[in-house]
């Protein structure tokens, strides 16, 4: 069983961040990952992507919990120096370290744990898209597995929202300010939709079949702005002969719904433990309903499993993957980290649209 840990969450706009004070336990457990130093920007953009994260306060001392032969990982944002007392405490508890400036050096090599005594010549870590993936694959390189919460609710892949117009103008003109989302609400729309609605002919209808099914095999969510309720889109698919076979775990809700969903899960906290046959996890926070997900990456493929309120335990022999590489492993958020823009064009798979058509 793992250690309690004492969980202290100090609120900012549109995220709950959760900071961990962890006492010199036994063990610390294989996630949340530990973090010193990171740029506030890089801290909350894991969050939102679901990655379980602590930040670290000055003091070290608690990573004398930490054993060897079990799995943790620090990152070390690429301005964090320690002072001669915590790099002897690096040393001895040789917990595995992956410096974030390796990510902005040319030769992707970090500082060695005396090198980190001072900051490094590199830029503050940014987050984006690349960040991500390269965090992925270090992480794995490192002996450790990628696992975040799922965007959506088990067991859904994606979401498609009606009814934006509740909302009211109010929202819609501030909605960068008022969304809890940390994406820009045009990003949800399509602009095939408007193409359909402008002029309602094969070719347009044939485009918001694709786009729908493309976002939907990336993970990325949609709000149809001008559908107001769950028969007028289910008029809209049989209109635009979209065969919801193509996307056979897709969440159909209201965009509040989509919103209240994500304010929660923003607060949910998770703690992981690898286990002989499998993995041990525990999560805490409000579900009004909601059943969360985990999602397990190896390489390009992925299994996403359902999590109850406490402990559960999710066995490797009863756990299915599948081929996920059109999608973002960080999901919608890291996918579109950095971008403002819908006029910006996507990078739909080829085979979506194939698929689609």
């Amino acid at each position: 069983m793992l250690e309690e840990i004492q969980i202290i969450q100090q609120p900012v706009p549109f995220l709950t961040k959760i900071i961990e004070t962890m006492s010199v336990s036994r063990h610390l457990p294989d996630y949340p990952i530990l973090l010193a130093g990171v740029s506030t920007p890089v801290v909350k953009g894991l969050c939102e992507m679901g990655l379980p994260v602590t930040e670290l306060q000055d003091d070290l001392a608690q990573l004398l919990g930490y054993q060897s032969t079990r799995w943790n990982l620090l990152l070390v944002g690429s301005q964090k120096c320690f002072n001669e007392q915590d790099l002897q405490t690096l040393s001895r508890c040789r917990i595995p370290i992956i410096d974030l400036a390796e990510f902005n050096n040319k030769t992707g090599t970090g500082r060695t744990i005396p090198e980190l005594a001072k900051k490094a010549n590199t830029g503050v870590e940014q987050f984006n898209s690349q960040f991500v993936v390269q965090l992925k694959t270090r992480i794995q390189q490192s002996g450790g597995a990628w696992i975040r919460l799922g965007d959506y609710p088990y067991p859904y892949q994606g979401v498609i929202c009606y009814d934006e117009s509740a909302l009211g103008n109010d929202f819609r003109e501030f909605s960068n300010v008022m969304s809890p989302l940390p994406v820009s609400l045009e990003l949800l729309h399509c602009k095939s939709e408007a193409e359909w609605q402008a002029a309602s002919n094969s070719e347009t209808q044939r485009k918001l079949r694709i786009d729908l099914v493309s976002r939907y095999r990336q993970g990325l969510p949609v709000s149809l702005s001008t559908v107001s309720s769950r028969g007028e889109l289910t008029q809209l698919f049989q209109d635009i002969h979209l065969d919801r076979k193509q996307m056979s775990l897709v969440w159909v809700t209201s965009l509040d719904t989509f919103f209240r969903w994500w304010k929660l899960r923003s607060e949910f906290s998770v703690s992981i433990n690898r286990l002989s046959t499998g993995w041990e996890t525990i999560i805490s926070g409000n579900f009004e309903g909601f059943s969360p997900g985990l999602q397990i990456w190896r390489s390009q493929h992925s299994a996403t499993v359902a999590l109850n309120r406490g402990v559960n335990e999710i066995r490797d022999d009863l756990t299915a993957f599948s081929n996920n590489s059109g999608r973002h492993p960080g999901g919608f958020t890291a996918h579109w980290a950095g971008v403002s823009s819908s006029l910006i064009p996507f990078d739909f798979k080829n085979f979506a649209a194939a698929a689609a058509s």
